[in-house]
């Protein structure tokens, strides 16, 4: 179980004063590729932020999912309980170990957000002064708290919901309105000041995790730029490998990256939609240097597309980024002397039918 982080600037000192209101309908560019997997490379996150995600027993099969997308941002998670073991609900069937219990916490400045996972009940949470009051003192603090589907329910229990616009499992709405605020059934998530609520945990699991970096002013919508491209060398024959070298940029950072080869066809552009390579970009060298080995292609005329994605998810595809040429080797020296002359037999060896040529290549000065 982890201690308690030292006494720290407040967030509120941090991150300033985060006013006014606003309806939030984040989209995020979907996958159009099913060979693009989510694999951590090179996230290198701005800011440190820290966020306690609060969780109770029957805790939702959602919530890992929502784990990894907050360490893709390079956040800090720290989860939280009122027992060092809970227990999921029965879809997900599992168990965790929280890193610290909510009576250890003795000051919830420390961290940036409060999230409130989602989950069955929140029973234990909803009965428990102590969890109610670590809500309240977030609230009061002005750090950024959220709740995910039925977890709304602690929210207005918390008494922290008076004269907000929220959302929220609608089995719950009566609860809600009782509590002072104004409820919208199944919209994305809704961001009214420090606060953001949403449901559907799973059709919104991004959206709602890009609506709480929003309020914290983490989120960003461009995705990467592609800043250079480079192939050696500048034009292939087979038989050979290439050396990609691209350079991204992110204002956030880069997550991941993919390159498509295509054939061209005499017009110059792509033969066909399917490419004759898909390859991955691994990080090199230094921050947003990105490199590949393309394997021998036949001959022909290629182009490079390059696609991108950031910690938001944020996609861009780069097509027609480097176009190159494969030929065959050449079969003339540079003096115009045929290479097969330049080959002379140094002997050979016959034992048992087998003949063995060796050969050498004589250089030409």
């Amino acid at each position: 179980m982890a201690p308690v982080k030292p006494a720290m600037m407040s967030s509120s000192e941090r991150r300033g004063l985060v006013v006014g209101l606003a309806l939030v309908v984040l989209l995020v560019s979907g996958m159009q590729d099913p060979l693009i997997v989510r694999t951590l490379a090179a996230v290198e996150a701005q800011d440190q932020v820290d966020i306690l995600l609060v969780l109770d027993n029957d805790y939702g099969g959602n919530v890992p999912p929502i784990i990894t997308i907050f360490e893709r941002y390079g956040w800090n998670v720290t989860t939280t309980g009122l027992y060092a073991t809970l227990y999921s609900c029965a879809y997900l069937s599992e168990s965790m170990e929280v890193d610290i219990l909510i009576p250890e916490i003795g000051d919830v400045t420390v961290f940036d957000a409060v999230s409130v996972m989602p989950g069955e009940s929140h029973d234990g949470l909803r009965a428990n002064q102590t969890a109610l009051d670590l809500i309240r003192d977030a609230m009061s603090e002005n750090l950024v708290v959220s709740a995910w589907c039925k977890a709304v329910r602690v929210l207005a229990t918390a008494d922290v919901i008076d004269g907000k616009n929220i959302t929220g499992s609608s089995e719950f709405e009566s609860e809600y309105v009782a509590a002072g605020a104004t409820f919208n059934e199944l919209v994305p998530p809704v961001i009214d000041g420090n606060l953001v609520t949403g449901v559907r945990s799973r059709f919104y699991r991004d959206e709602m995790c890009q609506a709480i970096a929003t309020v914290l002013g983490f989120y960003e919508p461009d995705p990467p730029a592609l800043d250079s491209i480079d192939l050696t060398p500048e034009q292939g024959i087979t038989g050979a490998n290439l050396s990609l070298e691209v350079h991204l940029s992110d204002a956030t950072a880069v997550y991941m990256a993919t390159v498509k080869v295509f054939e061209l066809n005499a017009s110059g552009l792509k033969a066909s939609d399917v490419q004759v390579l898909h390859l991955w970009l691994d990080p090199v060298g230094d921050a947003g240097d990105y490199g590949v080995t393309i394997t021998p292609l036949d001959v022909g005329n290629y182009t490079i597309d390059v696609y991108a994605w950031d910690t938001f998810m944020n996609e861009v595809e780069y097509a027609y980024a480097h176009n190159f040429t494969v030929r065959e080797p050449p079969t003339t020296s540079s003096s115009g002397t045929p290479l097969s002359a330049l080959i002379l037999p140094l002997g050979v060896t016959a034992a048992a039918g087998v003949v063995i040529v060796i050969v050498a290549i004589v250089r030409r000065r």
